[in-house]
């Protein structure tokens, strides 16, 4: 009796243990579940995340690009205004050059120039008397006339005057203007040409001023006047100046 009693005994410890084991199994499975369960809603929460990164991801970039595109267009502007200004420097300069071709055009017609003779007063030791003699000076083309006379009222250089050249004009004497009609130069002088013109000094005067005017091909006399007036005659000795004065 004893030994069937054993027997019940082990039978129901080895179902109690069936009974704790399958417990403990059943226990088991639901801590993995509710683990499965928290990483699946960690994972969505995660993906949730993400999502949310990625859709600010695109808004940066966009914002990026605007600010790239900005300073492209500021860099093409900046770079169209620095075309644009060369254009400007690049058409100023032509202009200048133009402008300058012309006054250079305009300053070598001002400026041209022809060789003329100028008449001084040379003293002949062997003659023993006084001559003209022609020296060489470069005359304005545009006025030949008016430009010799005043080269006349200069006098003769320092060289010149070396070499035995004098002059009657007075240094203060102005040509105010001068007309040509029928190859007679109507010459209008300063009062300064009566100035100590008494005796051989006015002959002397008229002769270097008749010589010098009318060597040109269009001057065969010349009619003086004197700030702008006609005059008869010239001078203190009263030299008479009526009709046109030419060489002889």
């Amino acid at each position: 009796m004893a030994t069937k009693k054993k027997g019940k005994t082990t039978r129901t410890k080895k179902v109690s243990t069936k009974k704790s084991t399958t417990v403990s199994s059943s226990s088991h499975a639901l801590y993995i579940l509710i683990i499965m369960a928290m990483a699946a809603g960690l994972l969505f929460l995660l993906s949730l995340q993400n999502d949310s990164i990625r859709n600010l991801i695109p808004e940066k970039n966009t914002t990026v690009v605007e600010k790239q595109s900005n300073t492209n267009i500021s860099d093409v502007s900046q770079e169209k205004k620095t075309v644009d200004k060369e254009h400007k420097d690049n058409d100023s300069k032509n202009v200048t050059k133009q402008e300058l071709s012309y006054k250079e055009k305009h300053r070598e017609k001002e400026v041209a120039t022809i060789q003329a003779k100028v008449y001084f007063l040379f003293y002949n030791e062997k003659d023993d008397k006084i001559e003209l003699r022609p020296v060489i000076r470069n005359v304005n083309t545009t006025a030949p006339v008016k430009s010799v006379l005043e080269e006349l009222i200069k006098g003769p250089t320092k060289s010149e005057e070396k070499k035995g050249y004098v002059t009657a004009i007075p240094s203060t004497l102005k040509v105010i203007d001068v007309s040509i009609i029928n190859n007679i130069a109507f010459i209008n002088f300063s009062g300064a040409l009566e100035e100590g013109a008494a005796g051989n000094i006015m002959l002397n005067r008229l002769d270097q001023i008749v010589y010098t005017a009318t060597q040109f091909d269009n001057v065969d006399g010349i009619h003086i006047l004197i700030n702008g007036q006609r005059k008869r005659f010239l001078g203190p000795d009263g030299i008479s100046i009526a009709g046109p004065l030419k060489r002889h």
